[in-house]
């Protein structure tokens, strides 16, 4: 992944999060991430960190996190959520894949909406588990593949080629549950509702009923 494909869009990427429409399916994948995400101890590896959505969070819960993302600005924003929170955060701006060497033992790992962009998921994944503490587990949401939304990012992709996306692969269930990361797999679903919904009404009601494929999906592999 090119170290610098998501500093152009960092100064925006929170925008979406205010939102009608983005602070829904926030919480709509937070609440799924939170029912899986549970660490053995407080001790967490976050990958892909970004603008620090999720590290705020997690900081405030308790945990001990190391937050790595690939982005120097995406990166600073966080720096300064969690600075101004007074919390302590380890940092490391690198590519996880190519740092593997440096990594600890965790109780928990935790990547959201980042390995649609890294290459060889599944060898990373294996990779990581290994950096499990017993009974630790290793979480990662992901936009699904074949959903209206995965279809909707493919199609924005195809119209702007320098979109992140055009960058991006997007693994159906089928897929996730092939891989052999070590232990035993636990998926979630979640985002039930297309972008071209017109109303947070509508959203929450489509939510509920789950009547169309499911776009995001939280897949848990525990260390046993």
């Amino acid at each position: 992944m090119p170290i610098e494909l998501f500093d152009p869009i960092a100064d925006d990427y929170d925008n979406w999060y205010e939102t009608d429409i983005g602070r829904v399916i926030d919480q709509v994948e937070r609440d799924l991430a939170g029912q899986l995400f549970q660490p053995s101890g407080s001790k967490m590896l976050e990958i892909g960190c970004g603008t620090g959505q999720y590290t705020t969070k997690l900081a405030e819960q308790g945990y001990h996190i190391t937050a790595v993302d690939i982005s120097e600005k995406m990166m600073a924003q966080a720096r300064e959520k969690i600075a101004n929170s007074g919390y302590q955060v380890k940092w490391l701006n690198a590519d996880i894949t190519q740092i593997m060497d440096q990594l600890e033992q965790y109780h928990g790992i935790l990547s959201m909406s980042a390995f649609e962009f890294i290459p060889n998921p599944e060898e990373i994944l294996a990779r990581l588990f290994e950096h499990l503490e017993p009974k630790g587990c290793l979480v990662i949401g992901v936009i699904a593949g074949e959903s209206p939304w995965s279809e909707f990012y493919s199609r924005k992709a195809n119209t702007k080629p320098k979109s992140v996306f055009a960058h991006a692969r997007f693994y159906t269930e089928f897929e996730i549950c092939q891989w052999k990361i070590g232990g035993r797999l636990e998926l979630g679903k979640a985002l039930y509702f297309p972008h071209e919904v017109s109303s947070v009404e509508q959203a929450l009601r489509m939510e509920k009923q789950k009547n169309t494929n499911p776009s995001f999906m939280v897949a848990k592999w525990v260390k046993e």
